[in-house]
């Protein structure tokens, strides 16, 4: 039954894709009739577009940044780069809070490398929650609000009427972890493109060695893929041309993938002195195969991971935090 039931009543996964499109202006090129398209999709996929347009249009704009980007912000779970625990702690901009390392961030980082798929299984969950959290606080300017309410209760309702026609409890609460669990495999492609590029502290496009073009491909790499499988991934795997041209239609993607990698192949040939000075990876379009560039972010994640177990006590910003100083009572 769960098996069935979750081919049958479950959204698929490329449901939430369609909400990219529309909030990046694609699909009529109206801020408000996107917007509002986007907004009655929360009633199939119980996420707030509000939040997801905050969120997604900052990650454009400072990408990779380690106190700006809240697509890299998921303290105390993981931390892709030592930058995030190299100081006692930071002003994270986009969530307006500090940000600092304690005892449970400490055991998490340092073994994030080993529970970070089964993670990705609950990842949407958290979506759930941010987008519910954004539309209650309204930390930013919020769109079409009543509306994305009444859509994810619309969702939630369904999803709870399914798994209450379950035949049992078992076959309910499988069904409700399978279906999500899914998604799952939409979340490692989302951050497959960013997880393993280069980060950097404070801000970028202070001149031409980290200007808008320089920094996106240093921050953003594309996965090869054949074209049958374009279905599939349906365009995540284009995120430098994405990251470029933000407005520019999924199907036209791969096209513009051959025009990129002509124009920056012909600035910044592979090896050159000027590429191993700008480029971290020492290629400037850098597009390895989805398993591939997952072993990428794993070993990075794995660095990390190591870097934090390495750290002593009152080194890194650990052990640092106010829930640590609050616990030891100082000050």
């Amino acid at each position: 039954h769960t098996s069935a039931a979750h081919l049958r009543r479950t959204p698929p996964p490329h449901t939430s894709l369609a909400t990219p499109p529309s909030q990046h202006l694609q699909v009529t090129h109206s801020f408000r009739r996107d917007h509002l398209v986007g907004s009655l999709l929360s009633a199939f996929m119980g996420l707030s577009v509000g939040w997801w347009k905050s969120d997604h249009n900052t990650h454009h704009v400072v990408c990779n940044a380690v106190e700006h980007d809240p697509n890299i912000q998921h303290m105390p779970m993981l931390a892709i780069t030592d930058k995030v625990f190299r100081r006692p702690r930071f002003w994270d901009t986009y969530h307006r809070k500090w940000v600092g390392m304690d005892d449970a961030a400490h055991w998490l980082v340092s073994h994030q490398h080993l529970f970070f798929y089964p993670l990705m299984a609950l990842g949407r969950w958290n979506l759930y929650a941010q987008g519910l959290i954004y539309l209650l606080t309204q930390p930013d300017k919020t769109h079409f609000r009543k509306t994305e309410l009444a859509g994810i209760a619309v969702y939630f309702g369904w999803v709870l009427g399914t798994a209450l026609s379950m035949p049992s409890w078992a076959e309910s609460v499988g069904w409700v972890m399978l279906s999500h669990a899914v998604a799952g495999i939409l979340h490692v492609q989302i951050v497959l493109s960013h997880w393993s590029m280069h980060t950097y502290e404070g801000r970028a496009y202070n001149g031409a060695d980290d200007e808008w073009y320089v920094t996106t491909m240093r921050t953003t790499m594309n996965v090869a893929t054949p074209p049958w499988l374009d279905w599939v991934h349906i365009g995540l795997q284009f995120q430098i041309e994405h990251h470029l041209f933000p407005r520019l239609p999924r199907h036209n993607l791969r096209l513009a993938r051959d025009m990129v990698r002509e124009v920056v192949e012909a600035h910044f040939p592979a090896g050159s002195a000027e590429c191993k000075r700008l480029f971290p990876l020492g290629v400037a379009y850098h597009e390895p195969g989805f398993f591939a560039g997952n072993l990428e972010m794993w070993r990075v994640l794995r660095s990390a991971a190591y870097a934090a177990r390495g750290a002593k006590r009152g080194e890194h910003g650990f052990w640092q935090s106010a829930l640590w100083e609050g616990m030891s009572l100082a000050g």
